[in-house]
């Protein structure tokens, strides 16, 4: 089931492994076993564990737990991410509370909106669903709009926002296009 999802033959195998595709015939029926080191490379060339390689059963069932594992450590990497996003903000604006003479530290909370997204579009690039990624891209967008609206207020930079109409657009016709793809 791994090397028919790699696209490549036996032979193929056989070549990388210096074996024959006999033995790779051999292996993948069951009639023999591999020594250790070669199927240590075999994990390291699959991408998977000793235990997902030797491991009795549907090779359906033990790569949708696989990739379930790996789907849920990609979320707590990116949960991980976002929390010492917020931790840093909450950090900030402690800082800034303790000080008499500045009072908005409150926005470093309004910064770590478009932080985390970018955490979240950086982390989750290759597991995140389109529509997903779309809105996240969009929550980015507006949030860091807002940010730099609200840092600098007394500046009148509300019309960031009416900049941030076309960007939008841009953002929903580039994922209309890949969805058409």
């Amino acid at each position: 089931m791994l090397r028919k999802k790699k696209g490549i033959t036996q032979a193929d195998l056989a070549a990388r492994l210096a074996y024959s595709d006999k033995a790779v015939s051999r292996w993948e029926h069951g009639d023999t076993l591999p020594d250790i080191n070669v199927l240590c490379e075999l994990c390291d060339f699959y991408g998977v564990t000793l235990d997902f390689l030797v491991q009795k059963g549907d090779g359906q069932i033990k790569e949708k737990v696989q990739s379930r594992k790996l789907l849920i450590n990609n979320i707590i990497v990116c949960a991980l991410a976002v929390s010492i996003v917020w931790l840093v903000a909450t950090t900030i604006f402690i800082y800034g509370n303790t000080m008499k003479d500045i009072s908005n530290f409150w926005v470093a909370f309004i910064w770590a909106i478009p932080v985390s997204c970018v955490a979240v579009l950086r982390l989750g690039r290759e597991w995140l669903p389109r529509t997903a990624t779309m809105i996240i891209w969009s929550l980015f967008l507006w949030t860091l709009i807002t940010s730099v609206v609200l840092q600098f207020i007394s500046q009148g930079l509300w019309l960031f926002y009416v900049a941030g109409v076309p960007a939008q657009v841009i953002i929903v016709l580039k994922y209309v296009q890949k969805f058409l793809n």
